[in-house]
């Protein structure tokens, strides 16, 4: 199912970006493939410490040798708290002001950055919207998943919860 959701179908080596629930999508991906017989091998780049949303900065992630996709994943969780409780890596960005409240245009700005650092072209890159645990985050997600569309980019917004 979330094979299909992110179309990582056809992917044998996928890059897990950002923050907001890696762990556990990796956990599913590798048990859907497992039963689908699809080999596949999904890792994930950086650690953003429990944090919602992760910028890379300067350094950009390690991409292994095949990577034929990445997926950036952020946590809807992070809207309307502090840039600094939120955001790993928040520093350059949002130096000017890491108190306040993150908000959408934060959210596409540290997705947007991950895409860019990937190196990757666009046609291998997606977006998973994580922690889209209520209807009021799906609602909001709605208009960040849009803009993401736009930009030709295969975007999804759901909840990770298991």
């Amino acid at each position: 199912m979330l094979l299909d959701i992110l179309r990582l179908r056809q992917a044998h080596c996928v890059a897990l970006l950002g923050a907001g629930g890696k762990s556990t999508l990796r956990a599913i991906l590798e048990r859907e493939c497992a039963a689908s017989g699809q080999p596949c091998v999904f890792y994930e780049c950086g650690s953003s410490d429990g944090k919602c949303l992760l910028l890379y900065g300067g350094q950009p992630p390690a991409l292994r040798p095949g990577t034929d996709c990445a997926v950036v994943v952020a946590g809807l969780g992070a809207l309307d708290w502090p840039l600094r409780e939120v955001c790993a890596g928040y520093a350059h960005a949002f130096s000017s002001d890491p108190s306040r409240p993150c908000d959408g245009h934060d959210l596409l700005y540290a997705v947007r950055e991950n895409l860019r650092a990937s190196g990757l072209p666009k046609a291998q890159l997606r977006v998973l919207l994580n922690q889209a645990d209520t209807g009021m985050l799906h609602v909001r997600a709605s208009d960040l998943l849009r803009a993401l569309q736009d930009e030709g980019l295969h975007a999804a917004a759901l909840s990770l919860l298991v």
